[in-house]
């Protein structure tokens, strides 16, 4: 939408209405099981949804192991501007803009990128090393390190 729309610099992002829109992974999984004809079996532990995946679908009912949020980079909900920003919320009817000027430390943004070619360069650099670039970028950068990631939980 922001390529054909926007300007140079729009960010597009949904209007969304707290009370209608923030809806947990949970609550989706839920409605999409009942909408494949399912019924969620909630399930005490991983092992059990593992071993009830070869039955339960059998009679309508699918295992469902649902956990707290305690990987890296989540968030409670997603915000897509802060109160810092210029925004455009009446040129359309379910999306707002952000209007960005081209602001920017250029020795800031030339040391962000001779530090990256160097890393590059040697093949070698730790997520620490890159999250400490962005920080120094972007003070307020928003990154939740918990040391847990996604792909270890599925």
């Amino acid at each position: 939408m922001s390529c054909i729309f926007g300007e140079n610099r729009d960010i597009f992002f949904p209007k969304l209405n707290e009370n209608l829109h923030l809806i947990s992974f949970a609550d989706i999984a839920v409605k999409y099981l009942k909408e494949k004809g399912y019924e969620p079996y909630l399930c005490k532990d991983e092992d059990e949804a593992r071993e009830l995946v070869h039955t339960l679908p059998q009679e309508g009912k699918w295992p469902c192991l649902f956990t707290a949020s305690d990987t890296t980079g989540e968030k409670d909900f997603e915000e897509f501007f802060t109160d810092k920003e210029t925004l455009d919320m009446q040129k359309f009817e379910n999306l707002g803009i952000i209007k960005n000027e081209a602001l920017f430390d250029e020795d800031k943004l030339n040391y962000f990128e001779s530090t990256i070619k160097k890393y590059k360069k040697s093949l070698s650099w730790t997520k620490d090393q890159i999250v400490k670039e962005f920080f120094t970028m972007i003070p307020d950068f928003g990154h939740k390190e918990t040391g847990k990631y996604l792909d270890g939980k599925m």
